[in-house]
């Protein structure tokens, strides 16, 4: 399913597509009591393990959605089911822990007569797709006891450009070790686009399409994992048993991403799903051509094509809304308000940039509480017509969730940064739909002119499957520069966001109240103690840490990961919780005996 490291893979590589970073997690015991495995999300029963499709279907029945936005850019009607099919899911599905996986299958999506999806990609189209682009693949490993890795598919020939292409025969060998995997295909092939589009479009949620091909008979497919998105795989071709499992309690392993359970060196066996991280088997099915999965956030799943002698490929498509990779989610936009109003997270300790929020002491805060926090910004809030009304629903429901984790830090925000940062996310999320949005209309027009090509070119081509000399303007069209430059856009954006959110001024000087204020750049220039807390500057990139010796204007540093700096200068820490600023007295009234009781007064509030 879908890759959860995709977008910090992006900022760390520039945003070239298809680098893989794998996720590393260490374990660390936070307590020596014994923590019970079992969560019991949804108090699961038999009926209550999946949810009910009936208000789905129904919806998708009488709905013209679909149709009207296909004519709207001249689609036919698969996508247009597809966008049938994501305005449903946008209307009548629970996303995240608190939702619930189901299964759509392919006959009951003709029953009400919505165009069925099988056969929308094939493996004919897959070779096309290769021949015709510069497109990379990674490969997934297979053990189920460890957690998932990736290699890589192209084997250069040579220096040259063409010899460099990942060719047909480069994914064939791969499908002999594992699964094959295309990630952001949406973007890259330009069949997928229109699909990539009706997701975006229908729910309002910037999204990442992969593509997984995996050959027949394959015992494990996928090793178990989790995923930070919400994702609905729609089975192209072939078959694929799925498992879906609710979700471990991640009080057990607090050190662990529970979106990136299972990946890297984190490992999640099948054998100890059930009898040691307490997980329930919530779905086992066998997705057939046609059918429809939906995934919740964070719930372990894992594959299989060892079906009943099927000997056909499979391929399916794994959409990925990307709430929480783009810190559309309660939980990150906490993190931003604090950052807003420069107030430490002494609860969630989580205090660098480049921290994973996700792991931690959030994961030992009581479920409830983490649920809430790890619940996606409402549906609509990145609609065009969005407004003030959404972001005051937000910024309340915002406040509510992070009174609940920690009401001392909480009531430190005045209520004006809630709604700031409510209206700087949905700036944040509506320019990041749009990207998306311009990246897959892109890819539209770059299919539609091939197929123009391809016609007037049509009586002196004698073998469509090879892949094809490109020339020099076709070269500058490829996926690998067309994708990159909205990457480019992302990466921009997501910058602008950092500084918006190390820019705003301290939560003493919000609330003015008449007494002392702070000296405008007073994180860079206040003096600082053993014990702060700072973000050290190494080259750029802050990260935190703690001082731990103080000689003159230099500073020693141990960060988080443990690892030391020495003879830091005063400019490269930032001061995260600035100090109390009290009125000095007037002591000129003041006789001797008088001044010198005030004095161990003041002496004593010291200590």
């Amino acid at each position: 399913s879908q890759d959860s490291s995709t977008a910090s893979t992006m900022r760390k590589s520039s945003f070239f597509p298809f680098i893989l970073v794998p996720l590393v997690y260490g374990f660390v015991s936070h307590s020596s009591e014994y923590i019970s495995p079992a969560i019991n999300l949804h108090a699961i029963s038999e009926e209550n393990k999946v949810a009910s499709t009936d208000e789905l279907l129904d919806f998708m029945s009488s709905s013209t959605g679909g149709e009207e936005w296909a004519d709207m850019f001249g689609f036919g009607e698969e996508e247009g089911g597809f966008y049938t099919l994501f305005e449903g899911i946008r209307k009548k599905i629970t996303f995240g822990l608190k939702g619930k996986p189901f299964l759509l299958k392919n006959d009951e999506i003709k029953a009400i007569n919505c165009k069925p999806f099988q056969g929308f990609f094939t493996f004919e189209d897959l070779e096309k797709a290769v021949n015709d682009d510069f497109l990379d693949a990674g490969r997934g490993t297979t053990d189920n006891r460890k957690g998932w890795k990736m290699a890589t598919v192209s084997n250069p020939r040579g220096q040259s450009f063409e010899e460099a292409r990942l060719t047909f025969d480069d994914v064939q060998v791969a499908l002999e070790k594992g699964t094959v995997i295309f990630n952001s295909a949406g973007a890259h092939i330009p069949k997928l686009a229109g699909a990539s589009l009706a997701c975006s479009d229908a729910t309002a949620l910037p999204n990442a399409l992969n593509m997984y091909v995996t050959a027949p008979q394959q015992r494990t497919s996928a090793p178990p994992h989790t995923d930070k998105q919400d994702v609905v795989v729609v089975q192209m071709s072939g078959k694929k048993h799925w498992r879906v499992y609710s979700p471990p309690n991640p009080a057990m392993k607090s050190s662990a991403d529970m979106f990136a359970r299972g990946k890297g060196d984190d490992n999640l066996p099948l054998y100890a799903l059930e009898s040691q991280f307490g997980c329930e088997l919530l779905l086992d099915a066998m997705l057939e051509e046609g059918d429809i999965l939906f995934i919740p956030a964070a719930f372990p799943h894992t594959t299989s094509t060892a079906t009943d002698g099927s000997e056909k490929t499979s391929i399916h498509l794994t959409f990925g809304m990307d709430t929480h990779i783009w810190d559309l989610d309660y939980l990150s936009a906490r993190r931003w308000a604090l950052k807003r109003c420069q107030v430490s997270d002494s609860k969630l300790k989580q205090l660098g940039e480049m921290d994973n929020k996700y792991v931690g002491a959030l994961n030992e805060l009581p479920y409830d509480v983490l649920c809430n926090a790890l619940e996606e910004l409402p549906m609509g809030f990145l609609d065009d017509d969005a407004g003030r009304e959404e972001v005051m629903h937000v910024s309340e429901t915002l406040k509510q969730v992070s009174m609940a984790i920690d009401e001392s830090i909480a009531t430190k925000v005045d209520d004006s940064v809630w709604i700031e940062t409510a209206e700087r996310l949905q700036q944040h999320g509506k320019e990041l739909l749009d990207i998306h949005r311009d990246m897959y209309l892109a890819a539209v027009d770059e299919g539609r002119t091939r197929e123009a090509e391809l016609a007037m070119t049509a009586h002196i081509q004698k073998d469509n499957t090879r892949s094809k000399t490109l020339t020099p303007e076709q070269m500058q069209r490829l996926s690998v520069f067309r994708v990159k430059r909205f990457f480019d856009k992302i990466e921009e954006i997501s910058k602008a966001l950092v500084e918006w959110g190390y820019s705003g001024k301290p939560a003493e000087s919000v609330k003015d109240d008449g007494g002392p204020t702070l000296p405008e750049n007073w994180a860079f220039t206040l003096p600082l103690k053993v014990g702060d807390t700072v973000d050290a500057d190494l080259g750029g990139a802050f990260f935190p840490a703690t001082v731990t010796r103080v000689a003159g204007n230099t500073y020693d540093v141990l960060f988080f990961d443990g690892d030391k700096d020495f003879g830091l200068e005063r400019d490269m820490l930032k001061l995260l919780t600035p100090p109390t600023m009290e009125e000095e007295e007037d002591t000129s009234h003041m006789t001797p005996k008088e001044l010198k009781r005030w004095k161990k007064q003041q002496a004593k509030k010291k200590k």
